[in-house]
């Protein structure tokens, strides 16, 4: 008698209700780890596979004596009722108690060397609601220490200084810091290092330069500190570099300057070898991301695993470690590595074998100018070889995102439910995405909407070529800066029967003043600012060329972003182009709430499956 296995249809639901885990931590001393799933804090022995709830929370971080487990939750019933806290679980009584009753929350968080202590950043507390006067600061970021013992803080850091990031010594009596000027989001970067002394509480600089230097980490020696880097530079494209200086202060050295490895989204979380002879930490190449060792001197690396999603986390020799590692067949799972061997610890995805599966592939084309260009191609349930099938093409943001080779986790765009309905997803890493190094970032420089726009057409028409693509059936999509790139590319042709519009600019102008992000992003797309070359940002902006849009539209925003579809919209009824204009309240850039998310994902199914199939 034959056993037919009935599988189960993806849906927009059943990609929602797929779990999440994050933030893998191990015990100092091995033997279990800490991780957290679906907002809750669990614990494992290493040896048993069978993990235990904790607490609902966030950020656990052991305690270097590994008798300790930190983690942060709101704080519910007291002063401060709604706040990040740090709490303290005890291994030995399994009992939790809070730590912190900070008045604005905690943010980042550290052990001391001796675990008899934490640091914290907290921001200052809330100042009256109106108004918002440009250049009037209230809420910086503090650094904070408090004894485990204790019942409240001591404030280290004051003044207008606005930490970010910062690491404790080993010896107990100093810590570095990372802080920008002012808590604008304007400011953030450009951040310099300084040290200061946790008793007399003085502070002196240890990097002043342009750009960013930030996320700092002491060596177990003391002698070094490890950091993440532009390098003197506020070029936003260019090269980020791990980088080293003496914890006393003196000459940097760029590690990481002739490597193939990319740490412009990475590289900011390390680990040091016990003798302080060598970093470990997380890279990006390609479609994939790595775990890198690198000699201090001479700066030889090795590859210590590949398909690693996030930081590893070691044990205090290094024999052991915990990391989230990706895969084409589910989202990432945590591994153990050890020495040099890789053991899968979680099973949390086996029940998603009851789902139709799919093939994936990387592909490499030429772009026009000969730049070769690197993507995923995601084919359709029960894909023929030699089959025509409708493509989506997914542009993610940035445009400093990257699309990895790995199983689909979307909030956006369903990609499996367009798999299941046989139309093939493809993600094109065009000039400016990260992972392949600062060249090929600096080409979208002066380039918006040209060479991007080269780069993802020829790649379409690679697909045509191959046989896979079905030229009468291309629908295009994006949000931010995909959102661009999508508006671009259909005020230029009229391939596409479809497209998906989420959070563009329109007007590059427009979107300079309307924005508190760092300036330095729009002066290194464009060359200056608006006033000193307004011809750049007119040239790259698709605002004039709205009326050109032949292709049926769905435009989606947050009501609290900056907002540029209306002015698609206007353009599109205006010129009797059929267009679905969707504005979500209480939302940013990033749509969060549950019903909006489902909405946004439902809505670009029923859009897609109606413009390419009819349906």
């Amino acid at each position: 008698m034959l056993n037919l296995l009935l599988l189960a249809s993806w849906t927009v639901e059943s990609l929602l209700s797929i779990p999440k885990l994050g933030d893998p931590q191990m015990r100092p001393a091995g033997e279990m780890y800490a991780f957290v799933e679906q907002g809750e804090i669990m614990i494992s022995a290493l040896n048993n596979g069978h993990p235990k709830a904790i607490h609902a929370g966030s950020r656990p971080r052991w305690s270097h004596n590994s008798k300790t487990l930190a983690f942060v939750a709101r704080d519910v019933g007291g002063a401060n009722g709604g706040k990040d806290q740090i709490f303290l679980y005890d291994l030995d009584t399994k009992r939790i108690r809070q730590l912190t009753h900070s008045r604005s929350g905690t943010g980042s968080y550290s052990w001391s060397a001796d675990s008899r202590a934490v640091a914290f950043l907290a921001t200052d507390p809330d100042p009256p609601a109106d108004p918002q006067v440009s250049g009037r600061y209230n809420r910086y970021s503090r650094l904070y220490w408090q004894a485990i013992d204790a019942d409240s803080a001591r404030q280290i850091t004051s003044g207008p200084v606005h930490i970010a990031s910062f690491a404790l010594a080993p010896s107990g009596d100093t810590a570095v810091y990372a802080a920008h000027a002012t808590p604008a989001n304007e400011d953030s970067l450009q951040s310099d290092l300084y040290t200061v002394n946790l008793k007399t509480l003085a502070s002196k600089p240890l990097i002043v330069q342009p750009g960013r230097d930030g996320d700092p980490s002491y060596s177990p020696d003391g002698k070094w500190i490890a950091f993440h880097s532009q390098g003197g530079s506020s070029n936003y494209f260019d090269q980020r570099d791990v980088a080293i200086i003496p914890s006393g202060g003196g000459e940097i050295r760029y590690l990481t300057r002739k490597h193939p490895e990319d740490v412009f989204r990475n590289g900011n979380v390390f680990t040091w070898s016990p003798d302080s002879r060598s970093i470990i930490y997380t890279a990006g190449l390609g479609v994939e991301d790595v775990l890198i060792r690198c000699d201090i001197d001479p700066g030889r690396t090795d590859t210590l695993a590949r398909h690693v999603a996030g930081a590893a986390s070691f044990t205090n020799d290094l024999s052991q470690a915990v990391f989230l590692e990706t895969s084409r067949a589910h989202p990432p799972e945590i591994v153990l590595l050890h020495n040099t061997s890789v053991r899968q610890l979680t099973h949390r995805y086996d029940d998603l074998a009851q789902y139709p599966t799919f093939a994936s592939e990387v592909i490499r084309w030429k772009s026009r100018d000969g730049l070769e260009i690197e993507g995923v191609l995601w084919l359709p349930v029960g894909y023929k070889s030699g089959t025509r099938v409708p493509l989506l093409t997914e542009l993610h943001g940035g445009p400093t995102g990257v699309t990895l080779d790995e199983f689909p986790t979307p909030r956006t765009y369903p990609t499996q439910v367009f798999l299941e309905n046989g139309i093939a997803v493809f993600s094109p890493n065009f000039r400016g995405s990260v992972n392949y190094g600062a060249t090929f970032r600096l080409k979208n420089a002066l380039s918006q909407g040209e060479g991007d726009y080269a780069d993802v057409m020829t790649g379409i028409d690679y697909l045509i070529a191959r046989g896979i693509a079905d030229p009468d059936r291309l629908g295009i999509m994006g949000w931010s800066y995909g959102g661009y790139l999508a508006t671009s590319i259909v005020t230029q042709t009229t391939r596409f029967k479809a497209a998906s519009i989420g959070a563009p600019a329109t007007d590059w102008t427009t979107y300079y003043g309307q924005s508190d992000g760092p300036r330095e992003v729009l002066r290194t797309y464009f060359g200056g600012t608006p006033w000193e070359v307004p011809e750049n940002y007119a040239r790259h902006s698709p605002r004039s060329k709205l009326k050109d849009i032949r292709t049926p539209c769905l435009l989606q925003v947050g009501l609290l972003d900056i907002n540029h579809n209306g002015e698609i919209y206007r353009a599109l009824k205006d010129n009797h182009v059929q267009v679905e204009y969707v504005v979500y309240p209480r939302e940013y850039h990033s749509i969060s709430e549950p019903a909006h998310v489902h909405d946004v994902m439902e809505r670009n199914e029923r859009w897609f499956l109606h413009w390419l199939l009819g349906k």
